[in-house]
């Protein structure tokens, strides 16, 4: 493989490596709000991690993507 397909494809793994941990952050706060404080937050712990972890996501990716460019 080239370097920049190597670099290409972290492009590809910073996107869904941010929905992933948004997803998980958001599960754990859900799951954190509920078992210990008697709160129940569930779904929009998920939600909001959610939707902050795409925009994490294609913000490195956009940043890997200029970087790419140079």
């Amino acid at each position: 493989m080239r370097p920049k397909d190597i670099s290409a494809m972290t492009v590809g793994l910073n996107l869904l490596g941010g929905i992933i941990a948004g997803l998980l952050v958001g599960y754990f706060v859900d799951y954190g709000m509920e078992r210990w404080l008697g709160i129940r937050t569930s779904p929009w712990g998920l939600l909001i991690f959610f939707f902050i972890g795409i925009v994490s996501g294609f913000l490195n990716a956009y940043r890997d993507m200029k970087r790419l460019e140079e």
